[in-house]
């Protein structure tokens, strides 16, 4: 198996999807749902969401930013369809995105694909 192809079907969705949908649409939208309502649960959980990526993002605020909205976006697919899976079918396609777009990026300048 590839370097990228274990990156996409092996530590996006074991080391990244799962832990972090079962925390943030798990555990922390449906604790904050009980304890503060909807709403804010929406910014409370999008914002840990993104704050979660800082170091990961390299202290990139617009990353941060970029990955706090993605949050919203899993907690409503996940409000919407009544299920988890449906949020990290799309934290799964964005990272596997990301993946392929970077190592794609990193070949057209000759730099070797990250480590995984």
């Amino acid at each position: 198996m590839t370097g990228l192809a274990r990156w996409v079907l092996f530590d996006i969705p074991i080391g990244t999807v799962l832990p972090e949908e079962f925390l943030f649409r798990g555990v922390v939208d449906t604790v904050a749902t009980a304890v503060v309502g909807p709403r804010a649960a929406l910014v409370f959980g999008s914002t840990a969401f993104g704050v979660w990526h800082w170091y990961d993002s390299g202290r990139s605020v617009p990353v941060v930013l970029f990955t706090g909205a993605a949050g919203a976006l899993f907690v409503e697919s996940k409000r919407r369809t009544g299920t988890i899976l449906t949020p990290m079918a799309l934290h799964w396609a964005a990272n596997s995105i990301g993946a392929v777009a970077s190592t794609w990026w990193r070949s057209t300048r000759g730099d070797r694909p990250p480590r995984r």
